[in-house]
C-alpha cells in the first residue's frame, strides 16, 4: 500500500489529498493569511506540509505544476511555494510527480469522459462535481482540485 499526499498549492488556501492507493482517505485545505510577508507564507507553508507528511506517514507527493497567466507576481509566489515543495521532499527523500493543471484533467478526461470546460469558474465545478459523484464527497473548490489532481497522479502511476 502507497500513501500519497496531493496538493493544489497556493500562497493563500493550499487544498490537500490523502490517499492509500486509489482509496480516498481524507481531505482538506490549509490557509496563510495573505498580510503576511511572503517568508512568513513559505514557512507556514512549509510548516503545514511537514504536519501532513508526519500525521499521514506520507510516501509520495503529487504536486500541481505552475503556468504562467499575465501575473509575474502570482507566477513568482507560486514558483517560491513549488520550490518549497521540492526542497521538503528531497529532505524527506519523498518521490513527486508534478502534474500540469491540463495533464491531470486531460487524464481525468480519458478515463472518465470529464469536459472541464475553458473557464476557470468553469472547470472548479466540474472538479467539485466530479469529486461529489466519484467520490461520494463534498469539497471545497481547493480540495476537489487537489482530489482529481491526486487522483490523476495514481492513474499516471499504473
Amino acid at each position: 500500500m502507497r500513501r500519497t499526499l496531493a496538493l493544489d498549492q497556493a500562497s493563500r488556501v493550499t487544498g490537500w489529498a490523502i490517499y492509500d492507493n486509489k482509496n480516498l482517505v481524507t481531505s482538506g485545505h490549509f490557509s496563510i493569511p495573505a498580510n503576511k510577508s511572503m517568508q512568513q507564507r513559505l514557512l507556514s507553508f512549509i510548516n503545514h506540509l511537514d504536519e501532513l507528511i508526519n500525521k499521514y506517514n506520507v510516501e509520495k507527493i503529487y504536486y500541481e505544476g505552475i503556468q504562467y497567466q499575465s501575473n509575474i507576481e502570482t507566477y513568482k509566489k507560486l514558483a517560491y511555494i513549488q520550490a518549497m515543495i521540492i526542497y521538503n521532499t528531497t529532505l524527506h527523500n519523498l518521490p513527486t510527480l508534478e502534474l500540469a493543471p491540463s495533464h491531470w484533467r486531460s487524464i481525468l478526461k480519458d478515463k472518465h469522459g470529464i469536459k472541464f470546460g475553458r473557464s476557470r469558474a468553469e472547470q472548479k465545478q466540474k472538479a467539485q462535481e466530479f469529486v461529489k459523484d466519484f467520490f461520494n464527497t463534498k469539497a471545497t473548490e481547493d480540495e476537489a482540485d487537489a482530489i482529481c489532481l491526486g487522483y490523476a497522479g495514481l492513474l499516471e502511476d499504473e
